[in-house]
């Protein structure tokens, strides 16, 4: 790539972060004027953290999981341990966790990653499903069984309360970095790997690259964001659920990247967002039917949407502005196949 290309590409990831910033940051004031609440604020910025972190390793290697509840929980687990019983202060909890997940995600990307397509999703669910069980058993004195784990005491940062506005400026900014940080490995020679190998692995095995070790490092990364994730949602709500360990976790992250669009990085935020104002928004209208819309809608994108709401977005542009619409449209839409053994 010549310099003359790299910089409107580096302008353009520029104006990107700053647009992606501005949301974020002023996400508890327009929030609410659409029916929110400064707490949801915080939530979606989480589980935005999360999504951004799967769709490195489904939209960019093509991968999919079903098990990163076993990252998430783990590391909520972990952070929480360390705040009941070793430090109120996030930073030491938080890194605790971080070295958990990496390891964590080290001997499960061993085992699963020699596998693809339904095999690999089937060997992430078995894993993650294995810790819950664990999580509920064997571990019950630390996990707190069924009751789950909750601190006495408030977490804090450097002498800062952790409650309010402060959690969500702190998740705010591990948001705005994390998204950064994908929008680098995006336009990576990485992250051209990462591409590659969903498009046709075997292919690349062929040209003398080593696949398994660049599978293996984007599965760490997808981890990572996920134990980033799992350890601010219990700095957000001091209590640990055993929810986060279960498979319906590792579904509603899937469903907020399928739902926003996988393999965009800001699709699957923007699923995560829809996904999240739904559930403790417009249910208060619709009552106990509110899965089954959800469920609708969701049939709904994938059939006439398979790109999510990205796709949308851009055949809206391209309506609007001839020749507006890119061919990353199809991009996405082919991100949700598996690449083959």
């Amino acid at each position: 790539m010549s310099a003359r290309s790299k910089a409107p590409a580096s302008a353009r990831n520029g104006l990107t972060i700053a647009v992606f910033a501005a949301v974020v940051l002023s996400m508890p004031f327009w929030l609410p004027l659409i029916g929110g609440y400064e707490a949801l604020a915080t939530k979606i910025v989480i589980w935005a953290i999360f999504a951004v972190g799967f769709d490195i390793l489904l939209g960019f290697t093509g991968y999919l999981s079903f098990g990163h509840a076993a990252f998430f929980g783990t590391s909520a687990y972990t952070t929480g341990l360390m705040l009941k019983h070793v430090s109120a202060d996030v930073l030491p909890a938080m890194g605790a966790s971080i070295l958990v997940t990496v390891f964590l995600a080290f001997l499960l990307g061993v085992i699963t990653l020699r596998r693809a397509g339904i095999y690999f999703a089937i060997l992430t669910l078995a894993f993650a499903q294995m810790f819950h069980v664990a999580a509920l058993s064997i571990f019950q004195g630390w996990t707190g069984g069924d009751n789950g784990l909750t601190m006495s005491t408030r977490p804090e940062l450097l002498g800062i309360p952790m409650t309010g506005l402060n959690v969500f400026y702190f998740a705010a900014a591990i948001a705005i970095v994390g998204f950064y940080i994908a929008l680098r490995i995006r336009n990576s020679p990485f992250g051209l790997m990462l591409r590659s190998i969903k498009s046709n692995a075997m292919r690349l095995e062929y040209t003398g690259v080593y696949v398994r070790a660049y599978k293996q490092i984007g599965f760490m990364i997808s981890a990572v964001y996920a134990g980033v994730a799992g350890s601010l949602m219990v700095i957000y709500e001091p209590y640990v659920a055993t929810k986060f360990l279960h498979w319906s976790t590792s579904g509603e992250i899937v469903i907020m990247s399928v739902i926003g669009g996988v393999g965009t990085l800001i699709g699957p935020m923007l699923g995560a967002t829809f996904m999240l104002y739904f559930q403790n928004v417009v249910q208060a209208f619709i009552g106990e039917q509110w899965k089954l819309v959800l469920g609708i809608i969701f049939m709904l994108v994938v059939i006439f949407m398979p790109g999510g709401f990205m796709e949308g977005l851009r055949r809206l542009r391209g309506a609007v502005t001839p020749g507006g619409a890119s061919g990353a449209g199809a991009d996405s839409t082919a991100s949700a196949r598996q690449p083959a053994e």
